[in-house]
């Protein structure tokens, strides 16, 4: 992705604007109804220069949608400044805002121009909006109503031309509720709403996704339809990063060009979210305990069902990639799905 920085003296590690570029293709990957939505609901917001709000699950690709909003609209020309609000220390997140004067706190040895500023007539891109402090909530607010800002320590008002794209996977009504998060500030963000999809609810751009995703890859990657499957069937926690995670792994990984079922398998759970540790047996004991207290008659049938049923999940239904993920030979895999009465793909 391409980009430029602007960098202050004060704290270069934190006063650091990312002005990002367009993204080389504004076409979202995939063919999906999910996706088709979301192309035009971003043309249509790409026409206002109005606040717009950008919501979606982490890894669901909130910031290629906020380039895309910039690329079309009036001023594409015009810089998109990306501010990260969680990234950024609190007692430096005014001046990287507003931007500062000379002596206007210690260390200020120079002016200082605030990303508000940097951004021109272009966009102000606040990625987790939900992190801003509640000290400068009420600041944005103002600027967002009055397109009017003053830097610190300095008594000259300053216009806004551009507008405020701002991006979050939180739940900012329930942060509003709870008075983590200013609802007026809320009000004033959701003027335009745009929601991201999560890669379960996109599940047939998935192919399309894994060829984006190989093609960028230094090695050549290909994926038969049995292995495509197992990723069609999977769980995606992480959406698209998650996705583009595996595809950069398998890369590393794997033997040769052709990526097989349980290769897949294996990388995907590396994901799995780890069991919590115990001081025996990394948490054996407070697993079999879970067990016997299960209300059921058979408790070894009722585990070694939900045992094959998460592993045919994790695997996409593929029978063989299953019986090599628990080391065990097919057919057993096939008797126990057959007493269990459960048909699934082979």
């Amino acid at each position: 992705m391409g980009e430029s920085s602007v960098t202050s003296e004060i704290g270069p590690r934190f006063l650091d604007f990312r002005v990002l570029a367009p993204p080389a293709s504004l076409g979202l990957v995939g063919t999906s109804r999910a996706i088709e939505r979301l192309r035009e609901t971003i043309r249509l917001v790409a026409r206002s220069d109005r606040p717009v709000l950008v919501i979606g699950p982490t890894g669901s690709g909130k910031e290629l949608v906020v380039r895309a909003i910039h690329a079309q609209g009036a001023h594409a020309d015009a810089p998109l400044v990306d501010v990260n609000c969680g990234a950024i220390p609190e007692p430096l997140m005014e001046s990287f805002l507003f931007g500062h004067e000379r002596g206007a706190f210690t260390g200020a040895t120079r002016r200082q121009e605030g990303s508000l500023s940097v951004a021109g007539r272009g966009t102000l891109f606040l990625d987790e909006i939900a992190e801003l402090p509640l000290t400068l909530q009420p600041k944005l607010l103002r600027v967002l109503e009055s397109r009017r800002f003053a830097p610190v320590g300095s008594s000259l008002v300053k216009h806004f031309a551009g507008r405020v794209v701002a991006a979050t996977h939180a739940a900012l009504e329930e942060r509003a509720a709870t008075h983590r998060f200013r609802e007026d500030l809320l009000y004033r963000l959701n003027v335009l709403r745009v929601v991201v999809p999560g890669l379960d609810e996109r599940v047939d751009d998935i192919p399309a996704l894994v060829d984006h995703f190989c093609r960028q890859q230094a090695r050549p990657l290909r994926l038969p339809p049995d292995a495509i499957d197992v990723l069609c069937g999977a769980r995606w926690p992480g959406n698209v990063r998650q996705l583009r995670n595996v595809i950069d792994r398998l890369a590393v990984f794997a033997d040769g060009d052709v990526v097989t079922p349980d290769l897949l398998c294996r990388l995907l759970a590396l994901d799995a979210p780890p069991e919590p540790k115990h001081e025996k047996n990394d948490g054996i004991d407070t697993l079999l305990d879970a067990v016997l207290r299960l209300s059921v008659d058979n408790k070894l049938e009722a585990v070694a069902d939900a045992l094959i049923a998460h592993a045919m999940g994790v695997c996409g239904g593929n029978k063989s990639a299953v019986a090599r993920l628990l080391g065990v030979h097919r057919k057993a895999i096939e008797r126990r799905l057959d007493k269990s009465a459960k048909p699934l793909r082979e």
